[in-house]
């Protein structure tokens, strides 16, 4: 049986068109299907950079224009966005901002880019917590609760309210990964100090983008540990100086940009802003349910669906090409804009035979 779903939930079929699967994809958490019009962009980048007219300085605009639409995306101003290329290097920009001896409190089982850049501090004092007691479980003492929003693991969606409200009571900060939420899950002004995201999973953008953003007085704490050109205070006048001048907002933080990334990027900004979070958040959850309930499983609150299945289902899954991803030792569907009940439906039929 399959929960039924309003055509209200669903988008229209010209949101799906604007993608090209050969395949039953359901693995948005592993990476998004590119549009076309960003696969055009990426194309048309590299071809200007082979026949010589690509123009670097260019990019700049192309760059402001991918903080502006992170920030609306999560309720921060163009200049408290940085730009980088992996999420890894974004929280180690934070850990590198803790004094010694700092206390951070994570999630057990996140993702190892968010936990990882903590421990290898090595004076840190860090602890894990289940994640559904991540609230109760800070401290008076401790500094830092860093979580990601959406686990990549199996899809559970962290209380954001009880883990900031928690904090601000102890008075630690909090860094929040949303790499597994932006794109699909309202995370505007969820009031952490600061977040990150990667732009390859549901943003649709290409390997190489990545985003951190944080209020004024959080970024301050921070340090540019990777301080190059690029987070000169004018790129392309500060790129030969001897003296430190750097920018003087989140841009002191940025990495130089991938190009062709960085332009495919923001056409994928563009039309992920243009369908509207609620709207896309609607359509994959309504289908995560219809998953959920063919499967037996009780509604949830994530377009990820995390089951145990038997290593022959897996085979089945990759003959039928319904393709997912296998994370802790479990089948991990996911949920996106592009996908339509037919392929629920068809990844049930496989499940079920």
């Amino acid at each position: 049986m399959t929960a039924h779903i309003s055509a209200a939930d669903l988008l229209p079929a010209t949101v799906v068109d604007a993608f090209a699967p050969t395949v039953t994809f359901l693995n948005a958490a592993n990476y998004g299907l590119m549009p076309k019009v960003v696969a055009e962009a990426m194309a048309e980048a590299e071809t200007q950079r082979m026949n010589g007219t690509f123009s670097s300085p260019s990019l700049d605009a192309v760059v402001h224009e991918c903080r502006a639409s992170f920030g609306r995306l999560t309720g921060f101003t163009p200049g408290q966005v940085a730009v980088g290329s992996q999420v890894s290097q974004l929280v180690s920009i934070v850990a590198g901002g803790l004094p010694a001896g700092a206390s951070v409190v994570l999630p057990e089982g996140d993702f190892t880019s968010v936990l990882w850049p903590f421990l290898a501090r090595g004076d840190l004092r860090v602890r894990t917590v289940p994640l559904t007691g991540l609230a109760e479980a800070v401290r008076p003492d401790d500094d830092l609760v860093a979580a990601s929003v959406v686990q990549s693991a199996d899809g559970r969606v962290a209380d954001t309210d009880a883990v900031v409200a928690a904090a601000r009571n102890h008075g630690a900060r909090v860094l929040f990964d949303l790499s597994q939420a932006v794109g699909w899950y309202p995370v505007h002004d969820l009031g952490a100090d600061w977040v990150v995201s990667v732009g390859y999973k549901w943003l649709l953008g290409p390997k190489g983008t990545a985003f951190l953003a944080g209020t004024d007085e959080a970024l301050a704490q921070l340090r540019p540990l990777a301080a190059g050109w690029y987070a000169g205070f004018d790129p392309w006048q500060t790129c030969y100086d001897t003296s430190l001048r750097l920018a003087s907002d989140a841009r002191r933080f940025d990495l130089s940009p991938v190009w062709e990334s960085t332009m495919a990027q923001q056409r994928a900004l563009e039309l992920v802003s243009s369908i509207g979070i609620d709207a896309i958040h609607r359509h994959n959850l309504a289908l995560a349910d219809r998953l959920r309930t063919g499967l037996g499983l009780p509604q949830g609150n994530s377009a990820i669906v995390s089951i145990e299945v038997a290593p022959e289902k897996l085979q089945q899954l990759k003959e039928a090409d319904v393709i997912g991803s296998v994370r802790a030792g479990r089948l991990r569907l996911s949920c996106h804009l592009y996908n339509t009940e037919a392929d629920i439906d068809r990844a049930l039929t496989v499940l079920g035979s």
